[in-house]
């Protein structure tokens, strides 16, 4: 393995220059409701490959032997994505989920997203460049001592974790595939002409089903985006609008979860170059697993079936370790 990477730890005056711009990091703790992912929460920053990378560990402290990677989706930072939590709610974070199953959980921050650095504008952070990011924070989780971290992307993020595994199944143990946007078909019209992607409170409350999920969570995901992560890059989207690369199934060798709310894949931007059921067929594995769970969107693991989700999740990535 190569040698552990450099890290600095957010110090709070670096937090609190940020200018909110990320809050979960100073409200972390204060929004965590179990004792162990309390004490060993640690938002570090990263080299990678174009600048800082803003990561979060769950759970590192207790020496796991599995560890996920949880991959964040187009909008927001995997940070809120999978940590989420507001006052009054305690089993919101996916990565408290696995923390509490023996797991330790890392998440991270696509360039130009959060807090992590970009040089360049919006448009340019695409699918390839999200690839790029992944492979750092792999990277930095092996220097940790784990060598085959799994890997969990939802929307996007199925899209960045199944073209990394085309060609790095080697260095990673299992992957869930949670809703993901695979890519290729149909060109997603109009292309953008903004660089950057509003995250304003009236998009998500009106994005999301209101039938599938709590109204106080959804006002509270609106509200959190707004204030601490106002804007993303628009390069997804205009990648979409140029006609993105798919995920080629026949390269994906590591055992895989397709994971879905049963009311989610109906966006248009959802509607990929494959159909999802020939796409499962076609994973270059027997090792693979399709589900969907009533009731929940595309955003299924901050709706109100996510306690399912977790578990398929957890229950998938053990699934090797049950059959030994």
């Amino acid at each position: 393995l190569p040698p552990p990477r450099p890290i600095h730890l957010l110090d709070e005056a670096e937090r609190a220059s940020a200018n909110c711009r990320d809050a979960s990091y100073s409200r972390c703790s204060s929004h965590t409701s179990q004792g162990r992912t309390m004490n060993d929460t640690h938002n570090l920053m990263i080299p990678g490959p174009a600048g800082q990378l803003s990561v979060r560990t769950k759970g590192l402290a207790a020496k796991p032997a599995r560890v996920v990677v949880l991959v964040q989706g187009a909008n927001m930072s995997g940070q809120m994505g999978y940590d989420f939590s507001f006052p009054g709610a305690t089993d919101y974070s996916m990565m408290d989920a696995f923390v509490n199953a023996g797991f330790g959980a890392v998440t991270f921050s696509v360039r130009g997203y959060a807090l992590s650095a970009l040089n360049a504008g919006g448009f340019s952070v695409q699918t390839d460049q999200a690839i790029e990011d992944l492979g750092a924070v792999v990277d930095w989780v092996r220097a940790q001592g784990h060598d085959r971290p799994h890997l969990l992307g939802w929307s996007w993020g199925g899209r960045i974790t199944g073209r990394y595994v085309e060609t790095h199944a080697d260095r990673i143990g299992r992957l869930v595939m949670l809703d993901p946007a695979l890519g290729g078909g149909n060109k997603i019209l109009p292309a953008p002409s903004d660089e950057w992607w509003p995250n304003t409170h009236a998009y998500f409350y009106g994005r999301l089903e209101k039938e599938l999920m709590d109204i106080n969570a959804l006002d509270a995901l609106g509200h959190r985006m707004e204030a601490e992560e106002p804007r993303s890059p628009n390069g997804i989207r205009l990648e979409n609008a140029h006609g993105s690369t798919p995920v080629d199934p026949t390269r994906v060798r590591c055992a895989t979860l397709m994971l879905y709310g049963s009311e989610a894949g109906k966006q248009n931007y959802m509607q990929g170059g494959w159909d999802r059921l020939a796409f499962f067929k076609a994973l270059a594995t027997e090792d693979k697993a399709f589900a969907l769970v009533p009731g929940g969107g595309d955003y299924a693991h901050l709706q109100n079936p996510r306690r399912r989700i977790f578990a398929a999740s957890i229950e998938f990535l053990t699934a090797s370790e049950a059959a030994a």
